[in-house]
């Protein structure tokens, strides 16, 4: 019993290390792409998912 729990606790950490690693990953990619988070990006999601809505709504007003 003692060994099962001592093995999930290391399972855990081996998960824990993972996700800070990948974590740590996404952070210095995105720093050292300033264009993944500039403003331009993410005004140009906005218009499409703007554009998206408007699609939707005009279909559901048409029938």
């Amino acid at each position: 019993m003692a060994t099962a729990i001592l093995d999930s606790i290391k399972h855990g950490a081996y998960t824990a290390i993972a996700l800070y690693v990948v974590f740590i990953a996404v952070v210095t990619v995105v720093s050292m792409n300033p264009q993944l988070n500039s403003p331009s990006t993410v005004s140009a999601q906005t218009a499409s998912v703007e554009i998206s809505r408007a699609a939707v709504q005009s279909q559901g007003r048409a029938s």
